[in-house]
């Protein structure tokens, strides 16, 4: 019972605000005087998440909400505008905005005059956000400490997956899977994917239908395969599935209903040594070209027209020229992904550097593709080497330690969310911000704490998270949880 009051009186006492301001409204109007300051003198709660109603206290707001507007403020600067239900001159009622990661905001009540002049007043204490974030198991069963699960595919509550690898969405939010085997290191055998009769094999490829809630196995042991990606291309909409190695990756075309189809890329004599010893690891289209991009294992930038099937390199290299963190070369496992905000702005996570990097894809014109590398973006492993700068910390960009970072997905207001594979965790960037003042964030699960456990921020335990992927309006982040064997959804509010 507590509970129901404890959650229902701010609605009651907003309610009598706003029932003040109707009874009558010539007793009760106070208009705003332009002679005198706006105070804000407090303000409860304290601290809330997105929606959390809010009251206001202060002088000289005016009874008339026109030209007013409430704000939240990031250490950053940047405003953002609650929502303003309305006033009876010294309190105001709002909602808290959707805000950042940041967690300290300001509140700030501002008026507009007919002659454009702006007044404002600033509350003398912080509003502390609290981002309200939980985890739950979308499809698969949890078997942290087994490796040896088939894969059986089924309805979403009997289906299990032996190694969810990649992943990403069509436009009707069926999610594809990419599963994998991988090499055991010092145990000299093979674990990760599995077929039904629970044999070892290279991959699997997956579409869970979200609306049906159930999934399908397009084919097992397929060729080693890597991170998917989805084309919204009119009349040619399709999932895209690199092989690791050589010429091959797989088409699977919506209007054929998903059946992969076995394709090999097409080499001229300026590409055809690009795919020697080499690997492709992802796979990303770009929506305004409609071509596939990918960054290679040995750092060639390269993409190709789905339809011709032909290959162009862009840049030669876009790994750093230094050995990587397990000192098996100058090369990484390399994860791209193109911003909604900036549709020609590639970032890749480079796994085996711990760092992440970006490149404008429509500037390449008049830059040198032998020794043009794009720009670090986040990393402390740019400045102290692949080995050192591994690790987890949080802050700003040129600070923030990575370990292993697999797949990056974007969200349609342009948050980076990417798996940080060793760290057990999903990290965050808010790409809207400038890159000097922009932070890498813990979204959700314990750094360094492998396990598994749905809920909130406090509890939620990630094994080894390979893949995310955004759902088709950009709302909801999906992710491979690898070693639990099950794919995920963050809520995130």
């Amino acid at each position: 019972m507590k509970k129901i009051i404890s959650f229902g009186l701010p609605f009651f006492l907003f309610a009598g605000i706003i029932l003040s301001c109707k009874d009558d409204k010539t007793a009760n109007f106070l208009p705003f005087d332009p002679s005198k300051e706006i105070k804000v003198t407090g303000f409860y709660p304290d601290s809330g998440g997105i929606a959390t109603p809010i009251i206001i206290e202060g002088e000289n707001f005016g009874s008339d909400t026109t030209g007013m507007k409430v704000f939240f403020m990031d250490t950053l600067g940047v405003k953002h505008r609650a929502g303003l239900v309305g006033s009876n001159g010294n309190k105001i009622y709002a909602f808290v905005p959707k805000l950042t990661y940041l967690r300290k905001m300001e509140i700030i009540v501002e008026r507009s005059a007919k002659d454009g002049k702006v007044f404002s007043g600033k509350a003398a204490y912080n509003f502390f956000y609290k981002t309200q974030t939980s985890v739950s198991t979308v499809l698969g069963k949890p078997e942290t400490d087994n490796n040896n699960v088939p894969t059986i595919a089924g309805d979403f509550v009997n289906t299990t997956l032996s190694a969810p690898f990649a992943i990403c969405l069509d436009d009707e939010d069926n999610i594809f899977i990419v599963e994998r085997s991988w090499s055991a290191q010092g145990q000299g055998s093979i674990q990760g994917a599995r077929n039904d009769r629970n044999e070892g094999v290279s991959s699997n490829l997956i579409m869970a239908d979200q609306k049906a809630q159930a999934a399908i196995v397009m084919t097992y042991n397929a060729n080693y395969s890597n991170a998917p990606a989805f084309s919204d291309e009119p009349g040619n909409e399709a999932v895209y599935v690199p092989e690791d190695a050589g010429l091959y990756y797989y088409q699977m075309l919506k209007s054929l209903s998903y059946a992969p189809r076995h394709r090999s890329l097409i080499l001229d004599e300026e590409s055809k040594s690009v795919l020697e010893n080499n690997w492709k690891y992802s796979f990303v289209v770009n929506k305004l070209d409609h071509m596939v991009y990918t960054v290679m294992w040995r750092g060639q930038l390269i993409r190709f027209n789905p339809t011709t099937r032909n290959v162009e390199v862009l840049l030669d290299k876009v790994v750093p020229d230094v050995p990587n963190a397990h000192g098996s070369g100058n090369g990484s496992n390399t994860y791209c992904i193109f911003s909604p905000l900036e549709p020609n702005m590639l970032y890749f996570s480079m796994e085996d550097y711990n760092m992440i990097g970006r490149v404008d894809v429509s500037t390449l014109g008049d830059k040198d593709k032998t020794t043009y590398r794009g720009e670090p973006y986040a990393g402390k492993a740019f400045t102290e080497g692949p080995v050192n700068g591994r690790g987890w910390e949080d802050g700003l960009l040129e600070n923030a330690k990575f370990f292993a970072p697999k797949q990056m997905a974007f969200t349609a207001d342009g948050k980076l969310y990417i798996a940080d594979n060793n760290n057990h965790c999903i990290r965050v960037i808010d790409t809207t911000v400038p890159k000097g003042k922009a932070t890498v964030n813990t979204a959700i699960g314990l750094p360094g704490n492998r396990g598994f456990q749905d809920g909130g921020p406090e509890f939620a335990k990630f094994a080894n998270p390979t893949g995310v992927a955004v759902n088709a309006d950009g709302s909801v982040i999906y992710v491979a949880d690898s070693r639990n064997h099950v794919i995920r959804k963050l809520s995130i509010e």
